[in-house]
């Protein structure tokens, strides 16, 4: 327990949301626990079953929060949705500016994200258990599931409800069980084409693939280099890709000239925010993005080991006006601190694993 952070029981019923604390004020640390219905039904049936509540929803579904665990081989539904994309294009999908940080030192290694996209519907944090795959937390829009303006429990029965079976599918960062972590960020489009061998897949059915089959940041790269990613549609992607793994190790991957480009640090942290990382010089970077400065001057003054809290800071500190959530994944203990719609009097604490 970090000092100064109370925690308390979660709340088995609808938390309303709070407006932002007055600066100084106690920050909240509420434990969640994912729902695990008993193996009576299917596992269509418990997964939808499982959908839990934590806050919202309002009028424009800008306040929810859900968690879901899912069981079952969902491989065929997710190639669906995959292919669904290919020839449906994302063209009215709005742009992802995000920024994503690790920092590694004595027993801690954490991967810190902000999404400062503000169009979500609601949250949706998911706990799958993949049956040839390693088990995974991650974080999904409700949007990309079909869902923007709806209280998400009220249609868990209905036919369309089988939506949500897709959330770990829309997987835009996350950790599995061996304490690997992933995220994505907006970067400026390049051109991707189809390649001899290689699956045409999109962003986040990639870092589902890499939370499913990666230990290692090593075979997270490995792994990557096996698919031709795409985002706005199929001709183009306009991502890049943060891994760390518990060892602390770190790596930026972005896509150029028909293959992945591995960005390693030479430092116990790395940053990412919304420019190309690949052959830009560090004082370049830091000159024509103010969140990637402030991150990196953040990390640099912190000696030692960066914790849930500091990072949580950091992460405070390069808010937009955007920001719908700022995830802390501590990659050697799998565990989440997530603080959502800029709330800062709480934050939710889960364990998946």
């Amino acid at each position: 327990m970090v000092s100064g952070a109370k925690r308390i029981a979660a709340p088995l019923l609808v938390v309303p949301l709070l407006l932002t604390a007055p600066a100084g004020a106690q920050e909240h640390v509420i434990d969640l626990k994912f729902e695990k219905p008993p193996a009576t039904d299917s596992d269509e049936t418990r997964s939808l079953q499982s959908l839990k509540k934590i806050q919202g929803t309002g009028q424009f579904c800008q306040d929810g929060l859900y968690l879901m665990t899912h069981y079952g081989d969902r491989e065929a539904l997710f190639e669906a949705e995959n292919q669904k994309v290919i020839d449906e294009p994302l063209l009215k999908q709005t742009w992802r500016h995000c920024s994503l940080f690790s920092a590694a030192g004595n027993d801690s290694v954490i991967m810190g994200r902000n999404w400062d996209n503000q169009t979500v519907g609601s949250i949706i944090v998911n706990l799958y258990y993949p049956p040839n795959g390693y088990a995974s937390i991650s974080i999904t829009r409700s949007i990309d599931v079909g869902f923007m303006q709806k209280d998400l429990q009220d249609h868990v029965s209905m036919p369309w409800g089988r939506q949500l079976l897709l959330s770990p599918f829309w997987a835009f960062d996350g950790i599995n069980e061996h304490g690997l972590a992933a995220g994505v960020a907006g970067v400026k489009e390049v051109v991707v084409k189809p390649m001899p061998g290689k699956e045409l897949v999109v962003v986040p059915f990639l870092v589902r693939k890499i939370l499913d089959q990666a230990k290692t940041v090593d075979e997270a790269t490995k792994l990557a280099e096996k698919f031709v990613p795409f985002d706005v549609d199929k001709r183009y992607l306009n991502c890049h890709l943060f891994v760390v793994d518990a060892s602390g190790k770190s790596a930026i991957l972005e896509y150029l000239d028909d293959h992945w480009k591995v960005i390693r640090s030479d430092k116990a942290w790395q940053v990412l925010a919304n420019k190309p990382i690949y052959k830009v010089p560090e004082a370049t970077l830091r000159g024509q993005c103010w969140r990637y400065r402030s991150m990196s001057e953040a990390l640099e003054r912190s000696p030692g080991s960066v914790d849930w809290k500091t990072a949580l800071g950091i992460l405070r500190g390069v808010e937009q006006k955007g920001t719908t959530w700022s995830a802390v994944y501590s990659l050697p203990t799998r565990e989440l601190h997530l603080s959502v719609y800029q709330d800062r009097s709480r934050v939710y604490h889960l364990e998946g694993f």
